[in-house]
């Protein structure tokens, strides 16, 4: 396989694990769990696209030395360098994105709030399936549409989802329902080993 095409598949598989669940989302079908079932996998993803990449360089650059030992003209070299530099920034983004999820986002503090005169309560729910930045913002859109929710953040890092909002227009079982409807996994179940795990939902 040529190098151009080499690399497009690399930027391709680093980004399908992440935007794949949000296009699904924008689509309607996040409740199909296809996004969730993907993010699962999101650093093998990443895994193939570094290695589909590094050998997208490695056959240019071999190439191009046989070229300059010939003396001949390498066929579309301006084309295939280009390609591989946008390939290379594309799988640079979401492997930042991923990184910034796992190892330098600040996890979120529970505490109660006000917004304006508005009485609120906040409530920490687990959520299962959530992987990376773009899966937060899945998770956190969602939540937002809900009337009466304040203020919501998703964590991948944490698996969970802190929300702030007006008991007197939504609840926990409004939040939750909006989250399954994007296909990640939010549950009102409370047994011992949630409990014991830290998993149960926090409203206070």
């Amino acid at each position: 396989m040529k190098a151009s095409k080499l690399g497009i598949l690399s930027a391709a598989i680093a980004s399908i694990c992440c935007l794949g669940p949000f296009v699904l989302i924008l689509l309607g079908l996040g409740s199909l769990g296809i996004g969730a079932a993907i993010g699962k996998y999101h650093w093998y993803f990443i895994a193939a696209a570094l290695l589909l990449l590094t050998f997208a360089w490695g056959s240019y650059l071999k190439k191009k030395r046989a070229c300059d030992l010939k003396a001949c003209k390498m066929e579309n070299k301006k084309i295939t360098l280009f390609t591989l530099i946008i390939s290379t920034l594309i799988v640079a983004i979401f492997v930042t994105l991923n990184i910034y999820t796992y190892v330098v986002q600040k996890d979120f503090t529970d505490k109660r709030t006000k917004a304006g005169l508005i009485e609120t309560r906040t409530v920490v729910i687990p959520v299962e399936g959530m992987t990376c930045f773009t899966c937060e913002l899945a998770v956190s859109s969602a939540i937002k549409k809900v009337k009466g929710v304040v203020t919501a953040k998703a964590s991948a890092k944490e698996g969970k989802a802190r929300v702030e909002y007006d008991p007197s227009k939504t609840s926990i079982e409004q939040l939750v329902e909006a989250i399954n409807k994007t296909g990640y996994k939010a549950s009102l179940i409370r047994n011992t080993n949630d409990i014991n795990n830290g998993n149960e939902i926090k409203d206070f």
